[in-house]
């Protein structure tokens, strides 16, 4: 399980916390499966909302996106391999800020290669991060070093707000393991949560976060969003990039 389940699972929480719009947005530069785990056979993508020039409200711009059960929204990435149409920075630009005009809460699924073109515009309109680590120091090292480059690009704010979840991807529990990740993380300004292990997140395919999930995990995945909700900031209030 990693950043592209965590997402859909923080999206349906908050969908479910909110009457407001709430959607998952797919920024995998490649080929992303995002929608695979929200709506198997989302209606558009990003070509198909940059092409709609007569997009007036939610209910235009609903019309290309997935939705599951608890009403959370998802824009598909790239699907299809015999037509590639990787993801640049105007896409991106282009599509969020329609969203933003009919999506209250909005939650993207990114590639790790942080250098890539997209991440610029992705990092500049984003209030709060999300990382996604192993219990193991080798599943742990990608989120170390994506915090460093991120520190190093002059982030430290936007880490100051990040969340890092330590993902346990079967039943054992090494706590050791775990203080010593928190006390890393904390060093930076993160705050850490740990989410036990779950087989119907494990097992892929779409997410059913109201009725699949063991009582712990859907208590924890409240816990954490509520606390991703604290940390948000709204547009008015974030300095200009």
């Amino acid at each position: 399980m990693g950043v592209t389940t965590l997402v859909a699972c923080i999206g349906g929480v908050f969908r479910e916390c909110r009457p407001q719009n709430v959607i998952a947005i797919d920024a995998v530069p490649g080929f992303g499966t995002l929608a695979d785990r929200i709506d198997e056979s989302p209606p558009g993508d990003y070509t198909a909302i940059i092409n709609d020039t007569d997009v007036q409200g939610y209910a235009d711009i609903r019309e290309h996106l997935g939705q599951n059960a608890v009403g959370l929204d998802v824009l598909a990435g790239n699907r299809t391999s015999d037509q590639p149409r990787p993801l640049v920075p105007a896409m991106f630009s282009g599509v969020l800020s329609r969203l933003r005009r009919t999506h209250t809460v909005m939650i993207v699924d990114t590639s790790p290669d942080l250098e890539h073109e997209v991440m610029k515009p992705v990092l500049e309109n984003t209030d709060t991060l999300v990382f996604v680590s192993g219990i193991t120091a080798d599943r742990s090292r990608p989120v170390l070093r994506a915090v460093d480059y991120l520190r190093s690009q002059g982030y430290h704010e936007l880490v100051s707000r990040s969340t890092v979840i330590v993902n346990h991807t079967d039943q054992i529990t090494d706590k050791d393991a775990l203080a010593y990740l928190t006390e890393r993380f904390t060093k930076v300004g993160a705050t850490v949560e740990a989410l036990p292990f779950d087989p119907h997140l494990a097992k892929g395919g779409i997410i059913d976060t109201v009725h699949e999930l063991k009582k712990k995990t859907r208590l924890r995945l409240f816990e954490i969003t509520a606390g991703l909700a604290d940390k948000y900031i709204p547009d008015a209030e974030r300095a200009v990039p």
